[in-house]
C-alpha cells in the first residue's frame, strides 16, 4: 500500500526538532515492516488545537486526490485536538477509502477501529481545554506576583525571568521623544510621520515580527502614550481566548485586570504619564485622514499605491502616502483637479456613446439576451439542486457505513455511482457558465449604452455612473493620469 506519514510537534525548540526526526524514522521502520511504500511525509511544527497546520492541510488535500492508501501518525492527538479538524480528516479518509493507523493503539482502521474515533477526539479536546485552563491560571498567578507574562515585551523593554528591563538601545529614547513631542503640542500623525522619515525601527520590527512594517502610524503612537507600563506599572489580563479551539479573544472588564505598581524601571515619570493622559482626554485630535469625496477610493498614486486624498483648501486630490508619511515614503506631490478629471472622463464616455449602433438594434439585442439569460439561470438552479441532493446522498452512504448498515465495498460502489453523476452535472454546469458569459457580453453592451446615454444627455458624471464604468484612476509623480475603465480602452481609441 501507498503510505503517508504525518509527524508533528508543538514548538520550534531544537529538542522538538529531534523528536520530529525520531518520529519519521520510526514511521519509516513501521511502514517497511508492513511492506508499505512511503509516498510522502507531512510535518507541522505548531499547535493544531486552534487551526490546522500547512502540513495537515496538504495531507487532507492529497487524501482527496487519492495519492495514498494509509496514513500513519504517532497518535490521534497529533492530527488535532480540535474536534472539527479531526472529523474533517476522518470523513475525507472514509470517502476516499483511506486507512488511519495511530501507533499508540488508539485508532487502526485496517482492523475496524473507526467506531472509537469520536471517543478519542472528545478525550483529546477535553485534555486541551484543561491544559489551557491550567496555563491561564498559572499566568494569572505570575501576573499577581508582578511578573510579565506576555509573549512580546512592549517597545523599549525586554523581559528577563518575567521582569521587564529597559533595553540598551535607542528604543527607550524614542519612547521619551514621543511623550515629549506630544507634551509640546505635536500631533500623533506628525510624530509618526517624523519617525517614518527618519527610518526609526517600528515596534513590530524590533519584535522581529513577520511582515513587519517600517511605517509608524498615529494608532501606534497613541498606544505608546496610553501604555501604563512606561511609568513602571504592569497592567495584564486584558483579554482572554473565547475557547481553546479558536484564536478569537474578548476584552475583559476593568474588574478583570491584574494591576501591579512599581514592578520595573520606568522609562517615563509618573507625573509626565498622568499629564499626557489628561491631554489625551481633553485634546481634540485633528484628523488628516481623507474625507469621502467624488473620486475617493478610486483615485490612486501609481508609485506608492496609496489612495489620493481630497484637500478642500486646494479643491483637488493629493497622494495620501506623501501627505501622511512624507517624501521618504513617496515623492508624488502632484495635484489632481477634480473638475478637470471629470471633464476628461465625460469626454471619453460621450465619444464612446456616439460610436454605438442605433437604439432599435440595441433593444432587440437586449430582449434576446434577457430571454436566453433567464433560461440558462433556471438550468443552473436545477443543476445546483441536483448536486446538493447527490452530495446529501453521498453523506448518507457514509453514515450507513459508520453505523455498519452497509459494507465498505458497498460504500465504494455507491460512491463511484454518485461521483459519476456529479461529474456529468459539473460538465453541464461549466458549459452553462460559458454560455452565460457569452450572453452577459450582449447584456453588458446594452447596459453600457444606457449608462453612456444618461451621461451624454445630462452632460454630467453621477457617482453611480462613475463607479459602474470606471475601475480606477492612477496618477504618477510626473502628473500622468491613466483612467482604467471597466470595458476595453480600445473602444474609446477606435
Amino acid at each position: 500500500m501507498r503510505c503517508a506519514i504525518y509527524a508533528r510537534v508543538s514548538t520550534k525548540y531544537d529538542s522538538q526538532k529531534t523528536s520530529i526526526d525520531n518520529q519519521i524514522d520510526y514511521f519509516r521502520h513501521y511502514a517497511a515492516k508492513n511492506n508499505w511504500e512511503v509516498t510522502k511525509i507531512y510535518t507541522d511544527v505548531q499547535s493544531v488545537t486552534k487551526r490546522s497546520g500547512s502540513g495537515l492541510k496538504d495531507l487532507i488535500e492529497d487524501a482527496k486526490a487519492g495519492l495514498f492508501d494509509v496514513i500513519v501518525a504517532k497518535e490521534l492527538a497529533r492530527f488535532a485536538r480540535n474536534g472539527r479538524l479531526s472529523y474533517e480528516l476522518r470523513d475525507t479518509c472514509i470517502l476516499h477509502n483511506i486507512d488511519i493507523v495511530c501507533l499508540d493503539d488508539s485508532i487502526d482502521t485496517t482492523k475496524g477501529d473507526m467506531d472509537k474515533f469520536g471517543l478519542y477526539v472528545w478525550m483529546y479536546e477535553t485534555e486541551a481545554a484543561n491544559t489551557s485552563r491550567r496555563n491561564k491560571q498559572a499566568k494569572q498567578a505570575k501576573a499577581r506576583r508582578g511578573l510579565f507574562v506576555g509573549s512580546t515585551p512592549l517597545y523599549g523593554y525586554y523581559s528577563e525571568n518575567g521582569v521587564l528591563k529597559v533595553r540598551e538601545d535607542e528604543t527607550p529614547n524614542v519612547v521619551r521623544r514621543i511623550f515629549n513631542c506630544y507634551l509640546e503640542g505635536t500631533g500623533m500623525d506628525s510624530i509618526a510621520k517624523s519617525l517614518t522619515a527618519e527610518k526609526v525601527p517600528t515596534p513590530s520590527q524590533i519584535a522581529k515580527k513577520s511582515n513587519a512594517s517600517n511605517l509608524w502610524h498615529a494608532s501606534t503612537i497613541k498606544n505608546i502614550l496610553k501604555n501604563r507600563h512606561y511609568c513602571g506599572d504592569l497592567v495584564q489580563n486584558r483579554t482572554e481566548t473565547i475557547a481553546v479551539t479558536t484564536t478569537k479573544r474578548r476584552t475583559l472588564d476593568e474588574d478583570g485586570l491584574i494591576i501591579q505598581q512599581n514592578t520595573h524601571e520606568p522609562i517615563i515619570s509618573r507625573d509626565v504619564f498622568q499629564t499626557v493622559q489628561k491631554m489625551l482626554q481633553s485634546r481634540t485630535r485633528t484628523s488628516t485622514a481623507p474625507k469621502k469625496h467624488f473620486f475617493t477610493n478610486m483615485l490612486y498614486c501609481e508609485d506608492c499605491k496609496k489612495g489620493l486624498w481630497y484637500k478642500a483648501n486646494q479643491k483637488a486630490y493629493r497622494c495620501g502616502g506623501n501627505l501622511k508619511y512624507g517624501d521618504s515614503y513617496c515623492l508624488n506631490r502632484k495635484v489632481v483637479r477634480e473638475k478637470e478629471l471629470k471633464n476628461v472622463i465625460l469626454s471619453d464616455l460621450q465619444e464612446l456613446f456616439q460610436s454605438f449602433p442605433n437604439d432599435s438594434l440595441m433593444e432587440n439585442l437586449s430582449s434576446k439576451a434577457n430571454r436566453k439569460h433567464k433560461q440558462m439561470q433556471q438550468e443552473l438552479i436545477n443543476i445546483e439542486h441536483k448536486t446538493k441532493e447527490l452530495r446529501k446522498r453521498k453523506l448518507n452512504y457514509v453514515n450507513l457505513y459508520t453505523e455498519q448498515v452497509i459494507t465498505k465495498e458497498e460504500l465504494i460502489e455507491y460512491k463511484e455511482l454518485v461521483d459519476q453523476e456529479l461529474k456529468e452535472l459539473d460538465i453541464n454546469r461549466t458549459q452553462l457558465v460559458q454560455n452565460l458569459t457569452e450572453g452577459q457580453d450582449e447584456s453588458y453592451t446594452v447596459d453600457l449604452l444606457k449608462k453612456l446615454k444618461a451621461a451624454f444627455l445630462v452632460k454630467d458624471l453621477a457617482p453611480q455612473t462613475l463607479h459602474s464604468l470606471v475601475k480606477k484612476i492612477t496618477c504618477t509623480t510626473e502628473g500622468t493620469i491613466e483612467i482604467h475603465y471597466n470595458f476595453s480602452n480600445d473602444l474609446i481609441e477606435n
